[in-house]
């Protein structure tokens, strides 16, 4: 009988513990269900707001591209304008080049013959690029003597706007002594205007200078042809080199300055 009550109170512990358990695992169960719904919401809610941010960025996106792509069409149209304004400015340049002339890199070179036929133009200055000893002995009827002495603003920069005058340098071959000024008068005038604009549009280099000028049209030259190698002249020649050197470092030490 002890034996059957025993076992009779085990059984029930047993149903009892078995019972505690099931109850508690019915409980968890129940807060997982419900940590997962929970979760589950945040999960949706999460990802609804990444959706929004996402459609947001793409639509700041697009409108970004939109204003870029009217910025560059406003930067096209500005550029073609630009370009436009150069090109008939340009065209007009050329349709106002007053003597036929040969370009040579971005050289105006005149021959001779061309020369003479302008000659007694009201509108035409001829500078002579060469030493003064050279210019003394002989040079082209109305030439000014444009040495290395020369200031080029005083002498061609006092007017205003752009001058009908057209320029013709040259030195003995016009390859190096009137083909610095050239390009020193060209520069200048570039820094004066704005580009493409110049106040000297008709600028020009006699053609192989003045020995062939000389040869075809003397009747057009006072005086006779000096070389400025002439042994006669060495003594000049040494002092104008000399002159022309310590200019040419004044000049330089200036715009160190004006650095």
């Amino acid at each position: 009988m002890d034996i059957f009550l025993k076992n009779l109170l085990m059984k029930s512990l047993v149903n009892q513990a078995e019972s505690k358990l099931l109850i508690l695992k019915q409980n968890d169960f129940k807060e997982i269900n419900d940590d997962c719904q929970t979760n589950g919401l945040c999960c949706r809610k999460k990802i609804k707001r990444e959706q929004v941010d996402e459609n947001q960025y793409c639509l700041e996106g697009v409108q970004r591209i939109k204003q870029q792509e009217e910025e560059q069409k406003e930067q096209d149209v500005g550029m073609n304008k630009y370009i436009y304004d150069m090109n008939k400015i340009l065209k007009e340049q050329q349709e106002d080049l007053l003597l036929e002339y040969r370009l040579e890199n971005s050289i105006q070179y005149i021959d001779g013959e061309t020369l003479v036929k302008t000659i007694k133009s009201p509108d035409l200055i001829i500078y002579d690029c060469r030493y003064q000893y050279e210019f003394q002995g002989g040079h082209i009827k109305g030439a000014i003597n444009l040495n290395h002495s020369t200031n080029l603003f005083d002498e061609l920069f006092c007017v205003q706007g752009q001058s009908k005058k057209i320029v013709v340098l040259y030195c003995e071959f016009s390859i190096k002594r009137s083909l610095e000024k050239y390009f020193e008068i060209r520069k200048l005038d570039r820094s004066m205007n704005q580009y493409p604009k110049l106040t000297y549009n008709n600028l020009y280099l006699l053609s192989d200078g003045y020995s062939k000028f000389y040869q075809n049209f003397s009747h057009f030259c006072n005086g006779f042809y000096i070389s400025m190698n002439d042994p006669q002249y060495e003594q000049q020649l040494d002092q104008e080199q000399q002159r022309r050197i310590i200019l040419k470092q004044k000049n330089n030490y200036r715009k160190s300055l004006a650095v």
